[in-house]
């Protein structure tokens, strides 16, 4: 782990120290955590838990690539 916020550099606000509070970990499929500050981290896991909601919608997933694809350069 880095102990820097993922948005350290690019979010006005972010405090760049990461707080382990907020570290989403990945463990289970082999990829490394994301560390997010105190200031970061709210507001990234409430858009993590409004993705995951969203994904258990039926059809949601084929509707988000739709519209990827939908913009996507040719």
């Amino acid at each position: 782990m880095r102990g820097i916020c993922r948005y350290y550099g690019d979010r006005l606000g972010c405090a760049g120290k990461a707080d382990a509070r907020y570290t989403m970990r990945f463990d289970d499929i082999g990829e490394e955590p994301i560390e997010w500050c105190a200031n970061c981290g709210p507001a990234a896991h409430a858009l993590n838990d409004a993705l995951q909601k969203a994904f258990e919608r039926p059809g949601f997933a084929a509707q988000l690539e739709a519209e990827i694809d939908k913009r996507r350069p040719q």
